[in-house]
């Protein structure tokens, strides 16, 4: 049997690298955070007044980053598969048409 809407399954595939891009970038950009925001929150606050919150402040971010990450990442995975099932939907509707 043919396989249909071939563009679908490419954007499934594009969908799928993407994801792992955002997570691989994720997973950086958090220890980034982790040793950068806390090293840059040493320095102080606004005209050399002491920071606040401190190193506080790079582990918050960091954890920020790291949920916001994490949902893209599944948000694009979860859309790449919806994409397979429906595709999945309409081979089968299209098999069991035949044969009746």
């Amino acid at each position: 049997m043919e396989q249909k809407f071939k563009a679908l399954r490419t954007i499934s595939v594009v969908f799928k690298i993407v994801a792992w891009i955002i997570a691989v970038f994720t997973i950086i950009g958090f220890f980034m955070m982790i040793i950068g925001g806390a090293a840059l929150s040493s320095y102080g606050g606004r005209y050399g007044a002491p920071n606040i919150m401190g190193p506080m402040w790079g582990i918050i971010m960091a954890f920020y980053i790291l949920v916001v990450g994490a949902i893209s990442f599944i948000s694009f995975l979860a859309a790449a598969d919806l994409i397979l099932v429906v595709l999945a939907i309409e081979e089968n509707t299209r098999a069991l048409a035949q044969k009746q």
